[in-house]
């Protein structure tokens, strides 16, 4: 592994082990796309699955739910403390399954494992997508799918918007996808067949500003905003609150778009 691939996964461990707790705080628009991408990978009872980059289980609890004590689900992440959550859940929930802190990239299960594997919203954290996407592949039983989701619309968009609109650098995971087109010539490259590709959008409700902030950093920006400085965070705040607030309505609504992508070994 070449040394910026190292400190690339060292910058999101760091990143999404400060995040854990505050993960997907507010409406829980993680938990929604996770359940979508769950129902559409047609998860059946007898299934082994495998959720990789599980995060706190947006797609690892509802994964769960489908599954008899024939089958299994098993998630890997990164984040030493998005492990330790999910797993702490997991035992209040009396789940089964569990998590493990495991490298996308270099997966330690046998060829032809699971029928199933998700990966909602990871994928553009992988140094080398083709890679990985080539160990889901491998771990995948034959005629096994792989359903993936990418941000085409984040739901961070608002904050997004307002620090261009001020000229604030911000960080963004070099391999971002937000096109149809390029993720599926990503699956298809990889080498999975019957690849499609479809978008899943859904308005969220935010009580305030500061509840959209809060929720922002449970997110992979959570570094960017927290960095600020206190000039810098009010600006920004301010707005945020012009993008998102009108009138005296208490609340407001933001679209967030999901690409789901599906592909078979």
């Amino acid at each position: 592994m070449d040394s910026e691939a190292t400190a690339q996964k060292a910058r999101v461990r760091a990143q999404f082990d400060t995040a854990a707790l505050e993960y997907d705080t507010g409406p829980g628009c993680f938990a929604y796309f996770g359940k979508r991408l769950v129902e559409s990978a047609e998860i059946l009872p007898d299934h082994r699955v495998l959720d990789v980059a599980t995060g706190r289980g947006a797609a690892f609890f509802p994964a769960a739910e489908l599954l008899s004590n024939a089958g299994e689900i098993v998630g890997i992440d990164l984040s030493d403390e998005m492990v330790r959550a999910t797993n702490a859940e997991a035992t209040r929930r009396g789940v089964p399954g569990r998590a493990q802190v495991m490298d996308a990239e270099h997966l330690v299960f046998k060829d032809a494992t699971f029928d199933r594997v998700l990966c909602g919203f990871g994928i553009m954290f992988f140094p080398d997508q083709l890679h990985a996407l080539g160990e889901f592949q491998r771990v995948l039983k034959p005629g096994g799918l792989l359903a993936v989701s990418t941000w085409r619309v984040a739901q961070i968009s608002e904050i997004l918007a307002a620090m261009d609109e001020l000229g604030m650098k911000r960080e963004q995971a070099p391999g971002w996808i937000a096109e149809p087109e390029k993720l599926s010539s990503l699956l298809i490259r990889a080498g999975f067949t019957d690849v499609s590709v479809r978008l899943e959008s859904h308005s969220f409700k935010y009580v305030d500003v500061e509840e959209y902030w809060q929720q922002a950093r449970g997110t992979g920006l959570r570094r960017t905003l927290d960095n600020l400085d206190p000039g810098d965070a009010e600006r920004l705040l301010t707005a945020l609150g012009r993008r998102v607030c009108s009138g005296e309505a208490k609340g407001f609504s933001s679209v967030s778009t999901a690409l789901i992508g599906l592909g078979r070994r």
